[in-house]
């Protein structure tokens, strides 16, 4: 059965209101294939095309999946590591789910055991249910209402899935880099361009004055305009994406990829050791020291023979209801780490439940200024009233009714 966007665009040509995505799409090309040294003019990424495009748009989000793979590819970073390579190394999700068990968390009451060690994968890890533990005289602890699903909730930081390790040997991540993925994301923003976002994993932070924790997510987003250049690059530390650099006052490589610098055990994203080195977050202990031979080349045959590590790739993980590459953990609602005793101690949530899954991201619901096209979830050209899938304000916005 060939899906719906694929319908608009492989139709007979005298059926023109069903061809209304082809502008789109071809607006949407990316840059892909040599990396120049300085930012390409648009132009030039517009006859860089070089296959990018699929004219598949499988997680719905209005932009091509091929050109969102290109677009992640061209900008992956690469990230310096701590120049003592630390002891918590990158990893990623399928290297860890097989060496942990997935439990369930009552507050006050003890803990359940819901899938044991070898059990945890893609799959499993969102198709569980549990309920939640209530006290009685004559019952004592018990299982009752509500049920909480591991891949939809409801959220209660006191009834919760959590994966924890079963002992100290998977804190320290993967020694070989073909293990380290990078999770790319792809969505417009509010300058009516895409941000490319990259999402780090490692199995521990180990973070100073003992704030520790199973499971590591840490993250950068490229901000790219409207026409394709780059804008500027948020830094995230722990949660925190205020530190945004254009593109003149941080370092790159070959002209697209940003220079990032992980913190020694807490895996935070800096644009210069300097930021990192003199910060409290890092416990002022020169964090972020490193030499070229700890950079982590993040794409797929981004080393090319320089000093460093070559990574596993970048996997285009799509949008939380649609997931793509089969990975499916984008739904998973709960905890990467054992409970602690506060939010800095317990393992965090998946990139999609946290609020930088969605930094600057534009509206998708109105027709203001996308007449004649695609808004992100709804329609805004004559057609969509004849497919039923107009924004609320086409009419108002496009005369599109």
């Amino acid at each position: 059965m060939v899906g719906p966007l694929l319908q608009r665009v492989f139709v007979p040509l005298e059926e023109k209101m069903k061809l209304r995505l082809l502008p789109t799409l071809i607006l949407l090309s990316f840059a892909c294939g040599v990396v120049p040294e300085l930012p390409a003019e648009p132009a030039a990424l517009r006859q860089e095309l070089a296959g990018c495009q699929t004219f598949v748009d499988a997680d719905k989000d209005g932009i091509d999946d091929g050109d969102e793979q290109c677009l992640l590819d061209r900008h992956a970073p690469v990230v310096y590591l701590p120049r003592s390579l630390d002891w918590t190394l990158p990893a990623s999700v399928n290297w860890l789910m097989p060496r942990v068990v997935m439990r369930f968390h009552h507050s006050s009451a003890p803990d359940c055991g819901v899938l044991s060690q070898g059990y945890v994968n893609q799959y499993s890890l969102v198709s569980q249910s549990h309920r939640k533990k209530c006290w009685s005289l004559w019952k004592g602890y018990h299982h009752c209402d509500p049920t909480y699903y591991s891949s939809s909730g409801p959220w209660n930081e006191d009834q919760t899935f959590f994966l924890q390790h079963p002992n100290d040997a998977t804190h320290s991540g993967s020694s070989y880099p073909s293990d380290w993925i990078v999770y790319g994301h792809v969505y417009r923003n509010t300058l009516g361009g895409f941000n490319a976002q990259y999402w780090f994993f490692f199995a521990y932070n180990d973070g100073p004055s003992g704030f520790n924790h199973e499971g590591d997510w840490e993250s950068i987003t490229v901000r790219l305009r409207a026409d394709q250049t780059v804008d500027g690059v948020y830094f995230c530390q722990h949660g925190d994406c205020s530190t945004f650099r254009s593109p003149a006052a941080m370092s790159w490589y070959g002209g697209t990829h940003p220079y990032v610098w992980t913190a020694d055990g807490t895996h935070a994203s800096y644009p210069d050791e300097s930021s990192c080195d003199g910060t409290w977050r890092e416990g002022f202990d020169n964090s972020c020291e490193t030499v070229s031979s700890y950079r982590w080349f993040t794409w797929s045959g981004g080393q090319a023979g320089q000093y460093g590590y070559q990574g596993g790739g970048v996997i285009n993980v799509g949008e939380k209801g649609l997931p793509l590459n089969g990975q499916q953990f984008v739904k998973y609602y709960a905890r990467w780490g054992e409970i602690g005793n506060s939010g800095d101690t317990s393992g965090p949530r998946t990139p999609t439940y946290q609020s930088t899954w969605d930094l600057d991201r534009g509206s998708a619901s109105s027709c203001a200024g996308k007449c004649g096209g695609y808004a992100g979830s709804c329609w805004c050209d004559y057609a969509c009233v004849s497919y039923g899938d107009c924004c609320s304000d086409a009419c108002s916005a496009c005369g599109a009714c």
